[in-house]
């Protein structure tokens, strides 16, 4: 390990790499990590009743949940038919090959396609309010 010692303002108790044996030192330039300040936990509860925070949850969850529920509906449709539904998924299907498997191949796109999604839309709609928000915090400690 080398010479560092936890960032400024950080305990050595709050920093646990500090802790580690030499030769599993894991990210030596942490060493040159600034901290951030720290907000008191009065400060998050105000935050957290802000208005802007309230569009930040209400925005997440407007999004986030009925993503989920869609993208579950999907995959227990695809267990239950594959359980309950044999003669429909026994169907035969393009290149000789059933229905159920085409559609179990399906679930690989759509658990892709709904990461980027989800991805896509909190880097254009949440971070920028949670980033807002958290420079706000630090900007006060």
């Amino acid at each position: 390990m080398t010479d560092a010692h936890p960032p400024a303002g950080v305990p050595e108790e709050d920093a646990p790499e500090f802790h580690l044996p030499p030769d599993h030192w894991p990210l030596p330039e942490l060493s040159t990590f600034e901290a951030h300040p720290h907000p008191s936990a009065n400060k998050y509860a105000e935050a957290s009743h802000s208005e802007e925070f309230v569009k930040l949850r209400k925005t997440f969850r407007a999004f986030a949940f009925p993503t989920v529920v869609t993208v579950l509906v999907w995959y227990f449709a695809y267990v239950l038919m594959s359980t309950y539904a044999v003669g429909i998924m026994k169907t035969p299907g393009l290149g000789g090959l059933n229905l159920g498997f085409w559609l179990s191949l399906v679930q690989f796109p759509t658990t892709w396609i709904a990461t980027w999604f989800y991805v896509s839309y909190m880097s254009r709609k949440i971070d920028p309010i949670a980033v807002r928000i958290r420079a706000e915090l630090e900007a006060q400690a």
